[in-house]
């Protein structure tokens, strides 16, 4: 017999009935950690890897600064935090994979199994966000190599870009660094998504925070303030148009993970005590503190350069080390920036093979580590089958995934629990919020999140 966490409730920890209890448990029942803030890291350094890297700087300048920040900050509070409150709560729920989580969830609100497959479309997402990680991974290591070894310096942003265009274009060395990335992941991973997230949120993490404060102690001393802070932080509300307004909630709906699930996959292990709501409310507000910071750390060293501001590779792999490699000690502090996001991409790239393993291990019965090798295989290919297609591959799947997969998989999330879940479940899994957190929450969750989701979806694929 196989007991979920309602049975679990009923037996208590206390006495001579823990003993029986555990030994009734079901093995494949995943054992929450212990760490209360565990949570709250490992969210925040996975949104950190997938969030704005590649966008967040420079869009906050091009769209007025503050109004830009205003709707990016409302959607990431209003739509994006309640959705992925959602999906922790459904892993809290069920204690399982993704698919085991959402099955066990329609069962106990009597609606079709057909709600538990949003689960699979989920871990794909994943698998090829894995993929997007894993390449970006490969390439900002390469670029930290470059600027360290000094082979660039002084070089023109031409040579850096035909540089670049030539690592993207079936390069032997990135696929034996491709392949080291997803070996050292799937490793990490074959020791229980526990000891990826305590790895995650408390090593990768705080390294990433230290490093952040050199990056910004440099930027403030060689970069130019002026213009980057009338460049990012200027009030033209003129503006606030319809298209900056989108830009600012688009951007907020590709980070903090939501949708592919984590949320699900982390929620499964997070100790009874623990306020969802508010870890994942402090996970969204350390991911905005550090793309802040990128944009601080980025920006005044571009103006220095005389680089003009841009968006997507562009920014990242040419604009950013062409600054670098045109200042003193650009070297190592390049090095240093391309390091960070190397390993927040590479803690998003563990945590994004996660879905596909847990529902591998308890669905498919497959050992772990089985399981482990057969997503990091299956990664490997589908990214030998991206690099044929280089930059542009990327970019078409960056756009796949952020304009059309994951608002899919949110908006979906936000009818089966807003409106297909029996409140009284969703309360008993989030008890230990205020009544009146839990009710604006909800509301947010039915009626704010699924309507801006809506429209987000309507407009990539119209704009």
């Amino acid at each position: 017999m196989h007991l979920r966490d309602g049975g679990r409730r009923g037996w208590g920890y206390n006495g001579q009935n823990k003993c029986w209890e555990l030994s009734l448990l079901d093995h494949n029942v995943p054992q929450p950690w212990q760490g209360h803030t565990t949570l709250v890291f490992a969210l925040a350094a996975t949104a950190i890897g997938v969030g704005n890297l590649f966008r967040f700087p420079y869009l906050l300048g091009e769209h007025g600064g503050a109004p830009f920040f205003i709707a990016y900050v409302a959607t990431l509070l209003l739509v994006v935090v309640p959705v992925l409150v959602a999906e922790v709560m459904l892993g809290s729920h069920g204690r399982g994979s993704p698919l085991g989580a959402l099955r066990w969830a329609t069962d106990q609100s009597g609606r079709s199994v057909v709600w538990s497959w949003l689960g699979v479309l989920q871990a794909l997402a994943g698998l090829f966000l894995a993929v997007e990680m894993v390449q970006i991974t490969a390439w900002l290591l390469d670029r930290a190599e470059l600027l360290y070894s000094g082979r660039m310096a002084a070089a023109s942003a031409a040579d850096l870009a035909n540089d670049f265009v030539a690592v993207t274009e079936n390069h032997p060395r990135m696929w034996l660094l491709i392949a080291a990335l997803l070996i050292v992941a799937a490793a990490l991973s074959a020791f229980g998504i526990q000891v990826a997230m305590l790895v995650i949120g408390w090593l990768v993490l705080p390294a990433m925070a230290v490093g952040m404060l050199g990056l910004l102690d440099y930027s403030l001393s060689k970069g130019d303030i002026k213009l980057a802070g009338e460049f990012l932080f200027s009030r033209q509300y003129d503006s606030f148009n319809f298209a900056g307004v989108m830009a600012g909630m688009t951007s907020a709906l590709c980070t903090m993970a939501a949708g592919v699930g984590v949320g699900l996959c982390f929620g499964a292990r997070t100790p009874r005590e623990v306020s969802l709501l508010r870890s994942v409310a402090a996970a969204a507000v350390i991911d905005t503190a550090f793309a802040v910071a990128l944009a601080v750390a980025v920006q005044p060293l571009l103006f220095a350069s005389n680089t003009l501001p841009a968006e997507g590779l562009a920014l990242v792999f040419v604009a950013i080390p062409y600054a670098y490699s045109n200042l003193s000690l650009g070297d190592i502090y390049g090095a240093l920036f391309f390091g960070i996001m190397a390993l927040a991409c590479f803690a998003a790239l563990t945590v994004f093979m996660q879905p596909a393993i847990q529902i591998l291990r308890q669905q498919g019965g497959l050992r772990r580590i089985s399981a482990t090798v057969l997503v990091g295989c299956c990664v490997f290919g589908l990214a030998f089958l991206l690099t044929a297609y280089g930059a542009t591959g990327l970019a078409v799947l960056d756009f796949s995934l952020s304009g059309v997969v994951l608002p899919l998989c949110m908006f979906l999330i936000t009818i089966f629990v807003g409106w297909r879940m029996p409140r009284p479940i969703v309360r008993g899994e989030l008890y230990r919020e205020p009544y009146w957190l839990f009710v604006s929450w909800w509301e947010l969750l039915r009626l704010i999140a699924p309507t801006v989701i809506g429209i987000i979806i309507l407009w990539r694929l119209i704009a």
